[in-house]
């Protein structure tokens, strides 16, 4: 199993186009063998999976998203059992990132940067 968090610079909601910079919207990105699925966090309590193919992902690189891999020790966690009210502390909770100044997906992406989980 190999675990991804990916970033996109498109959103349709208005809070984030006016908080977020340049990455709108992050997700963790789960692919196991040619399984691949993206746990996209849509509103609190609410996730959908998304079963794409491994070539997708180069068709969602076009449209703006980058994907970094993340070393994750574990199985995929029980995600209806996360408490999440944006994509930020849904993506952090399902990876077990605790860091309080976390709250954008560039500030994610800068903190796995800086711990050398970098490795795209």
């Amino acid at each position: 199993m190999i675990t991804y968090i990916g970033f996109s610079t498109q959103t349709h909601k208005p809070i984030a186009k006016f908080v977020c910079h340049k990455f709108k919207h992050c997700a963790p990105v789960i692919i196991d063998k040619n399984n691949v699925k993206i746990y996209q966090f849509t509103k609190y309590r609410n996730v959908n999976i998304i079963e794409i193919k491994l070539r997708d992902i180069k068709i969602l690189k076009q449209y703006g998203w980058i994907f970094i891999k993340y070393k994750s020790n574990k199985k995929t966690p029980k995600y209806k059992q996360i408490h999440a009210i944006t994509c930020v502390q849904f993506t952090k909770q399902f990876f077990n990132i605790h860091k309080i100044s976390i709250q954008t997906p560039d500030a994610l992406l800068k903190h796995l940067k800086k711990d050398q989980f970098l490795s795209s």
